[in-house]
């Protein structure tokens, strides 16, 4: 069901209601130190949005970093992106291409490093594993590496993630990804789990409408309202759990 919200405004104010942010900018931070990827040339960013979370772990993580291709199929994120870019890494030759991952040609040359923060809930099966073996069969160089970010521990009792299970919409859980990622021949690196707070208060039209964007049936606003109500009453906090991992090509 269509909302008049675009989805920016709707992911602005789902992350107004956690501390998803701070979060997940303090474990990139510890990360820099831990991660060794001064070898990076030239980076993959899907799915990122307008790039707040890919950037950061970029500019921390990355520090050689030359070359830079960004996948949004959404157009206002693509632009943010863009300018995010040019503001943030003026010296690095990046493009911008809106399209979906399904839809995308792929790359001419393969890069070092692949970033996947959040978007994995969007990709079916079928396509989670072709996508998995096209980076490592042809989108990654020898011993390039993919970082993901995903939630963890969806069916844990008092995750947020019980709003979408009510709703008829199971969030992906980290085991399926993690097998199709294992399965294409990447070796796991690391990974480091990440624990966030949802709030429940004041719950205005576009938060609700962020849920609703990711049930895969109709479903009112009011339906999303009621639904939170019961599980999380007077607006107490949710958990919700988030691992980044870095995988190997091998």
């Amino acid at each position: 069901m269509a909302t008049d919200y675009s989805y920016y405004e709707m992911l602005s104010a789902y992350y107004s209601h956690n501390n998803q942010n701070e979060v997940l900018s303090d474990t990139i931070n510890k990360l820099s130190s831990e991660l060794n990827l001064d070898s990076v040339k030239s980076c993959l960013i899907i799915g990122p949005g307008d790039g707040q979370h890919e950037v950061h772990f970029i500019k921390q993580c990355v520090p050689n970093i030359s070359k830079l291709i960004g996948v949004e199929p959404d157009h206002e994120l693509a632009e943010r992106l863009r300018d995010r870019l040019e503001k943030s890494l003026p010296a690095v030759d990046s493009q911008v291409i809106e399209t979906s991952i399904q839809g995308w040609k792929g790359l001419d040359d393969p890069v070092d490093l692949a970033v996947m923060m959040h978007v994995m809930y969007h990709v079916r099966a079928s396509e989670r594993k072709e996508l998995f073996k096209k980076l490592h069969e042809q989108w990654l160089t020898t011993g390039g590496r993919v970082v993901v970010v995903s939630a963890i521990r969806t069916k844990c009792p008092g995750s947020a993630d019980e709003i979408c299970a009510r709703l008829g919409t199971e969030v992906l859980s980290w085991e399926e990804i993690e097998h199709d990622i294992l399965e294409a021949g990447f070796v796991k690196q690391h990974a480091h789990e990440m624990e966030c707070t949802q709030n429940f208060s004041n719950l205005d039209e576009p938060f609700l409408s962020f849920y609703q964007h990711h049930i895969d049936q109709p479903v009112t606003l009011d339906n999303i309202r009621k639904t939170i109500e019961e599980v999380f009453p007077d607006g107490k906090s949710g958990e919700e759990f988030y691992t980044i991992a870095v995988f190997q090509k091998v």
